[in-house]
């Protein structure tokens, strides 16, 4: 399951750095990444006054974050037994 970050509106309006942090700040609280690691990219993403950095880091921890679901999803898929939910025939 791919879910595209929204760049187009961050290519046509240059971002705010409030914005991006913002944004940044959703995306770490995605239960790929630990609190430790939320906590060391809050204090690296506020250590900075770049907007479009902190943008791109937001982009790149929401494929991140898209490929631990693949992985999980994957894990789920091949365990042995009946599915978690059944196959309703709507």
């Amino acid at each position: 399951m791919t879910v595209s970050f929204p760049t187009a509106h961050f290519i046509a309006n240059r971002p705010t750095l409030r914005a991006s942090r913002a944004r940044l700040s959703d995306v770490l609280n995605h239960p790929a990444f630990s609190a430790e690691r939320r906590q060391k990219a809050e204090q690296l993403m506020m250590s900075t006054s770049d907007a479009q950095q902190v943008c791109q880091w937001a982009r790149l921890a929401l494929e991140e974050s898209e490929r631990w679901e693949d992985a999980v999803l994957a894990g789920e898929e091949s365990q042995a037994g009946p599915p978690a939910y059944p196959a309703y025939p709507y």
